[in-house]
């Protein structure tokens, strides 16, 4: 049986489809890490958003502000998605954007967590090495995690590969029956 696919996985496979169109998937997808980052740094936003009973003129005001910053097809999106009252939708909405991207060729989006900024150098050199080990093009996605302690984590196509000092130490304890 065929599984049945999520609203934010509609919705991003329209906005890939509307980006390929007019050759944006790049910048849709730099949108909407730059969105996600929003998200992340302001909590409230997404409250501000979905909550119903902000007042619409209120929320579009908002969204004017971020959408001086993003392609015209993700501002018509996040538009879209508030009147619709449908705005709760937006932290998965990423997620599901880089996975229709890569399911349609496009590059393979990995997130990299790391305890400490990864310097230009050592992200050219990580993605020129995860390009050559998947034999795709790699979208980076960077974030720092100062509770890894050392080392890094990578989300390669929803798959976590843990190779940080805590996930050691944790990985340690269970060994040890702890």
């Amino acid at each position: 049986m065929r599984r049945r696919e999520t609203l934010e996985e509609r919705y991003a496979q329209a906005l890939l489809a509307a980006a390929r169109e007019a050759h944006a998937e790049k910048e849709i997808a730099q949108d909407l890490v730059f969105l996600g980052e929003i998200l992340k740094a302001v909590p409230e936003f997404l409250v501000f958003l979905a909550h119903p009973s902000v007042d619409q003129s209120a929320k579009e005001e908002l969204l004017r502000e971020v959408g001086e910053r993003v392609h015209p097809y993700t501002f018509n999106l996040l538009k879209l998605l508030v009147r619709r009252g449908r705005a709760g939708i937006l932290p998965k909405l990423a997620s599901a954007y880089f996975a229709a991207l890569e399911k349609a060729g496009g590059p393979v989006h990995v997130v990299v967590r790391t305890a400490w900024p990864l310097s230009p150098e050592a992200q050219e050199k990580l993605r020129a090495r995860l390009q050559e080990a998947l034999g795709r093009e790699v979208a980076l996605e960077e974030e720092v995690a100062p509770e890894l302690l050392a080392g890094a984590e990578l989300v390669i196509s929803g798959r976590r590969l843990d190779a940080s000092l805590r996930g050691r130490l944790q990985r340690l304890r269970r060994a040890l029956g702890g």
